[in-house]
């Protein structure tokens, strides 16, 4: 007699998603991924925006790295996410800034 495998057993195959389930969580994910880009942005320019002001030679040094670290997250993330035209061209615009003002500290790219 062969035993029924029931839902808490490891075995027990899960049900498959349908091609709309699907869908809204590629769209999830994209979304996701386009805020995370978004905010990294946001909190680059800032760190860019307080090395450039900082008088402090370490404050300095530790925003400017940190402005750098986030720009090559986002230029190595940007092309995993799907934007819509609105979101490419303020990132792209904001993107151009950061690199300008990280070129501004001797950044080199």
């Amino acid at each position: 007699m062969s035993a029924r495998k029931q839902p808490s057993d490891p075995g027990y195959p899960a049900p498959k998603p349908t091609v709309d389930e699907l869908l809204a969580s590629v769209a999830r994910h994209n979304k996701t991924g386009t805020d995370f880009l978004k905010a990294d942005l946001e909190a680059a320019l800032t760190f860019a925006d307080i090395a450039r002001t900082a008088e402090d030679a370490e404050e300095r040094e530790r925003n400017r790295r940190a402005a750098r670290r986030a720009y090559d997250t986002i230029v190595r993330l940007i092309n995993k996410v799907e934007l819509n035209s609105e979101d490419a061209n303020v990132m792209r615009s904001k993107l151009a800034r950061l690199k300008s003002d990280l070129s501004e500290m001797d950044e080199t790219f």
